[in-house]
């Protein structure tokens, strides 16, 4: 069996399913931007963490092609491959799940809408950022699937680290003008799903 191949072929067509998948997001992204704001953050955190990603999209297109990829032979390594890849086009799916749940007020921006409503339902019933933690995720199972340290890197190192952060600002302009935030953040949990009743932030 050629796992390149194959690796490659369910790559290119999420690739293409998600990409005409977002192409509403876009255009509703894009009409959100005309209605009236309360607040807006100001920070590095709003351009940054998604310029990283797209990097991280174009390396994944470049790796398509073997470039970065490191040479690691053997059956088990392979279907771990395969595996990545079918968890690349799982957490894809999620994050775009996830957004159409935002519907109205979804924006590829911290940004707080007049008479922003909490949405806690799908997966935002079970952790606080499933399309932040789907980002990463993705762009992660893709750099083991095309076996490309330069993608793991970029992922662990820069990425993770920015959503991070990008989602404590998030959650601080969320606390200060979304009813029920904060009774919110303390029932579910941030990046795992709360099994227990822990403190606030954990």
């Amino acid at each position: 069996m050629n796992f390149d191949y194959l690796i490659n072929l369910i790559i290119v067509i999420n690739i293409l399913l998600t990409f005409s998948a977002n192409l509403p997001l876009a255009s509703q992204a894009f009409k959100k931007k005309l209605q009236p704001v309360l607040t807006k953050a100001n920070s590095f955190l709003q351009s940054l963490p998604k310029t990283i990603s797209t990097l991280i999209f174009v390396m994944i297109i470049i790796g398509l092609f073997g470039v970065g990829k490191v040479e690691v032979k053997g059956d088990l390594i392979n279907w771990l491959r395969v595996f990545s890849a079918l968890l690349f086009v799982v957490f894809s799916w999620i994050q775009i799940y996830s957004v159409k749940q935002l519907a109205e007020y979804y924006s590829p921006d911290i940004v707080i809408y007049k008479n922003h409503q909490l949405i806690d339902k799908g997966f935002f019933k079970v952790i606080r950022h499933p399309i932040y933690l789907s980002q990463i995720l993705q762009d992660f199972f893709a750099g083991i699937a095309l076996l490309n340290i330069p993608i793991l890197v970029m992922t662990l190192f820069l990425e993770f680290p920015l959503y991070l952060k990008r989602a404590n600002l998030e959650e601080e302009f969320l606390i200060k003008n979304v009813n029920n935030y904060s009774e919110y953040k303390r029932r579910v949990g941030k990046w795992l799903p709360k099994l227990i009743n822990l403190k606030s932030g954990e």
